[in-house]
């Protein structure tokens, strides 16, 4: 008996590493599977203040239902409100998070090894799309609907997550993350969409210019790594559109560009057929050792070690890779 109140009290404390981040005694729910996917809801007044700033182990989405969160990401301070969703990238460096009294928050986040493998794999997202998720804070009001629509995603997914006897329990909440994706993306496809200018009369045309540079930066970034290139593809001046990404991102377009090349060389490390030191000569850089420090800087590991992590966790493999093996995992 003793050992299985042993065994209890470590699941409960393992449970609630997720809320570190947002202050234990502000999380309410939680849901964790530890290494891939949680989600969690926050509510009540709180400060947490770091001594050094925290970077989120995993991708972070978070609802805002009502009240307001203060946050100082990457040196500057950022407010949201109700009815408007965050996200918090991987690269984005937290100092302060503040709460006021009456907030109320869902949270969602995954490794950022499933948020690759779903932008890559299960669904052909808009371009746009993936930019504004990957490299925006977010920060855009929604329909009272929609946000309704994304609490009910997360309190599914919380729910599920809470279910540890479940056996496919990390392909079903895999399965939720994806549909919290899907719901976002077409709330924000019917913002800015092919189709959202005749809709949409007042949309600034630097949204419609954030537009084209994520398609044409996705396209071109293995290669093109200069502002030069991409502003006169877009017929505008380096200046303008830092100012313009700047503005709708929150963060530089050197940032941004590096993340986006250190996606594509990730894409193409999924690729088992392909060296290192090929991913290298493809993305034009001087060298494997050029490469491999550029990675390591963005991604965090070297990239070896990536497609270790890749292999361990069957996310990315070919089906010829995985076939015969067994999909279920301890957890």
């Amino acid at each position: 008996m003793a050992d299985k109140g042993n065994k209890m009290r470590e699941k409960s404390q393992s449970a609630l590493k997720p809320a570190i981040l947002f202050g234990e005694k502000n999380v309410s729910r939680v849901g964790y599977i530890d290494g891939y996917i949680f989600a969690c809801e926050i509510e009540g007044e709180g400060h947490i203040s770091y001594m050094k700033p925290r970077r989120p182990k995993y991708h972070l989405v978070i609802i805002v239902l009502k009240g307001n969160i203060n946050l100082i990401i990457n040196g500057e301070r950022f407010s949201f409100g109700k009815n408007s969703y965050i996200n918090l990238p991987t690269w984005t460096d937290i100092y302060e998070i503040h709460y006021d009294k009456d907030f109320h928050a869902m949270a969602a986040a995954t490794d950022n090894s499933v948020l690759e493998d779903i932008f890559q794999n299960r669904n052909p997202f808009p371009p746009d799309f993936r930019f504004r998720i990957d490299h925006g804070l977010g920060g855009e009001i929604m329909d009272i609907e929609d946000i309704q629509t994304l609490r009910k995603d997360i309190s599914n997914m919380i729910t599920s997550l809470s279910n540890h006897d479940h056996y496919f329990a990390e392909e079903i909440n895999y399965a939720y993350f994806y549909i919290l994706l899907t719901d976002m993306a077409d709330m924000l496809w019917k913002r800015y969409g092919k189709e959202a200018p005749s809709r949409h009369p007042d949309m600034k045309r630097a949204d419609g210019i954030l537009k084209e540079f994520a398609t044409i930066l996705t396209e071109n970034i293995e290669k093109e790594t200069s502002v030069g290139f991409y502003a006169e593809k877009l017929c505008i001046s380096k200046q303008y559109l830092s100012l313009i990404v700047k503005e709708k991102t929150h963060t530089t377009i050197g940032t941004i560009m590096a993340a986006v090349r250190t996606e594509a060389a990730a894409r193409l490390l999924r690729d088992p057929e392909l060296s290192i030191q090929q991913i290298a000569e493809r993305m034009t850089f001087a060298d494997q050792s050029s490469f491999g420090k550029f990675f390591k800087k963005h991604a965090g590991v070297s990239p070896l070690k990536y497609r270790q992590k890749l292999k361990k966790t069957l996310l990315s493999l070919r089906p010829k890779e995985i076939s015969g093996q067994s999909q279920r995992r301890d957890y």
